[in-house]
């Protein structure tokens, strides 16, 4: 066993965020870890890590053990370069090694300051220096987050061929399914930990949510025995009765502790908002263009959005889907062409980017702002039922915002935007930081909601659910597809369709090398040749040990590692040489005409 809970206890203020949790991680377990906002995934992880402190319980780790973590919000030097970062913080011997891994993650520049990238950037580096960590146990907590759909696609695979213990934390229900063999269901400030993959740890909660149902009504009906003796003798004479009686007040509190538990769970986030009515004319696209230095976005780009229109917009990382949301919304003004908006739409836009500080305002005091109460399909509500609607307790209600978990602030983001009853809503990467159950609760809303949804999401289970077609960003031009976008990605990756997009080289129209990658790419092709020279010379070695199984396990583990230096090596050749074949392609066009 690589690490062990035993009783665990993890309190914050008066409420225990792990109550006497008990697990153990395996070698090659490859756990996912599930539970709604503000349950503690992050905590758990924190406290494997030891960097929670714990009230109660211990925690036993293998000596000598490698813990790889990328946090949900990585901090870094901003003042460093990115490559000195990268080879700081992930340690490797091989340079190589780690600069294949950020064009995988579509990281360039790598002589850049850290400054310069964005917070997405920032994480898909933290990603790349966790992932080419040693380790022996590997703990990511949500990973997708600011990928692409392509890089999630390839990080599934990565993961799915990983064969060391991994513990993830992600809202992607087809990542769960696709790479985890056991699932971890934090609830209520326990834990229960399934031998299954996701699809089946959901038929097993099922069973155990009518267990628990089950023993409630077996205890109540002991209880029901017993209080009706406890009446008859108030005062208990003897030794036995007394005992008895210490039993009956122990059920009743059994009792009365698992039907909090039941209602607890069983309550729901209802997510609901009037719809004002939305004319004919809603939103009309015509002839749309924009370019941020020199780089096109999207060009002459028209569309009619339709009433009930279910639109999804897909893209690399930098393709400009936000953009063109803010373009549509006249929040940035386009090259050219221009957006008419009917005079019925309200527009509500949940923004990838949370407009919710962490400030010390109260969260009641916070939703306020936007009226003392509420017009709902409910009725009107005021601003604490309305919080209490979305899982926001009259306890944290009176919290400042700053203690909520960063899926709590999305959540409460979520709600602002729905209380201004829009008939037109557009989604810019809502699965962001939402727990799986908000998520569905989402999509069921949406299933119902009278109105257009436009919706940017890397999460191809959401999209799948939520979208009838898609526009798919082809080089600045936005090309029209109908169908599931995870079959899309299939087919795309099955006939090799996906081209490298401008994350693959430098960010300017020019292409070029920077001042190391010139000195690598001159060098490259010898280092290749002397391991390749190194490899069959140790293929070589192996017909000369006879007996000695020793000296062969050790050459073909030198066998091994070559092989690992020479695959990142020819990536990093491949990416090197793509860049100077569009050197070479560029020098033709512009001095040869």
């Amino acid at each position: 066993m690589l690490v062990t809970l035993n009783e665990v206890t993890v309190s914050y203020t008066d409420k225990k965020i792990l109550d006497n949790v008990s697990f153990s991680i395996n070698d090659n377990d490859k756990i996912g870890i599930v539970g709604i906002n503000g349950t503690g995934k992050s905590t758990l992880l924190k406290t494997i890590l030891g960097e929670v402190d714990i009230q109660s319980g211990e925690i036993f780790r293998k000596s000598g053990i490698k813990i790889a973590y990328l946090p949900q919000q990585p901090k870094f030097d901003e003042n460093a370069s990115i490559i000195d970062t990268a080879l700081k913080e992930s340690k490797v011997d091989n340079e190589y090694e780690i600069k294949a891994m950020l064009s995988k993650l579509g990281i360039d520049n790598l002589d850049s300051k850290i400054s310069t990238l964005s917070g997405g950037e920032k994480r898909r580096l933290a990603l790349a220096i966790t992932l080419v960590k040693q380790c022996d146990l590997l703990i990511l907590d949500e990973p997708t987050n600011h990928l692409d759909i392509w890089m999630i696609n390839w990080l599934e695979k990565y993961l799915t061929k990983w064969s060391k213990a991994l513990l993830l934390v992600t809202h992607d229900r087809y990542f769960l399914e696709r790479i985890t063999n056991k699932t971890l269901d934090i609830e209520l400030g326990n834990v229960y930990l399934y031998d299954v993959n996701y699809s089946n740890y959901l038929n097993l909660k099922v069973e155990r949510a009518e267990y628990q149902q089950a023993n409630y009504r077996k205890l109540k009906a002991i209880l029901k025995k017993e209080a009706a003796w406890a009446a008859l003798n108030p005062q208990a004479r003897s030794t036995k009765s007394t005992e008895r009686l210490k039993r009956y007040y122990e059920l009743e509190d059994k009792t009365n502790k698992l039907k909090n538990n039941i209602n607890e769970i069983n309550k729901e986030m209802a997510l609901s908002s009037l719809t004002t009515r939305l004319g004919r004319k809603t939103i009309e696209i015509n002839n749309l263009s924009k370019s941020i230095n020199d780089k096109v976005l999207f060009s002459d780009f028209s569309y009619i959005v339709k009433r009930f229109d279910r639109l999804g917009f897909v893209g690399k990382n930098g393709s400009g889907k936000t953009t063109l949301f803010k373009t549509i919304l006249n929040e940035v003004s386009p090259d050219s062409g221009s957006v008419v908006i009917g005079e019925t739409v309200k527009v509500g836009y949940f923004r990838q980017e949370n407009k919710i500080n962490d400030s010390n305002t109260r969260i009641i005091d916070y939703v306020k702002t936007f009226g003392e109460s509420i017009e709902t399909t409910e009725g009107t509500l005021t601003a604490s039922q309305l919080l209490e609607n979305f899982m926001f307790t009259k306890n944290m209600q009176y919290m400042p915002i700053s203690t909520l978990s960063g899926g709590e602030k999305r959540r409460l983001q979520l709600m602002c935007v729905l209380i201004s009853n829009p008939n037109v809503l557009f989604l810019d990467e809502p699965t962001n930081d939402l727990d799986i159950y908000t998520l569905e609760l989402l999509e069921d809303y949406l299933e119902k909601f009278k109105g257009a949804v436009l919706v940017i999401s890397h999460d191809r289970y959401f999209l799948d659910k939520v979208t009838t077609h898609s526009f798919i960003y082809q080089e600045g031009k936005l090309q029209e597809y109908t169908g599931l976008i995870s079959e899309y990605i299939t087919e795309a990756v099955a006939s090799k369709t996906v081209k490298k997009t401008s994350n693959d080289l430098p960010k300017n129209n020019i292409p070029r090398f920077t001042s190391s990658e010139k000195k690598e790419f001159d060098n490259i092709e010898s280092k290749i040749f002397q391991k390749e020279e190194d490899l069959e010379n140790l293929k070589n070695e192996t017909y000369n040990c006879g007996t000695d199984y020793q000296k062969l396990m050790d050459i073909n583990k030198k066998i091994e590692d070559l092989n690992k230096e020479l695959e990142i090596l020819y990536n990093r050749y491949e990416y090197l040489n793509n860049i100077n074949e569009e050197i070479e392609k560029y020098k033709r066009e512009k001095y040869n005409g």
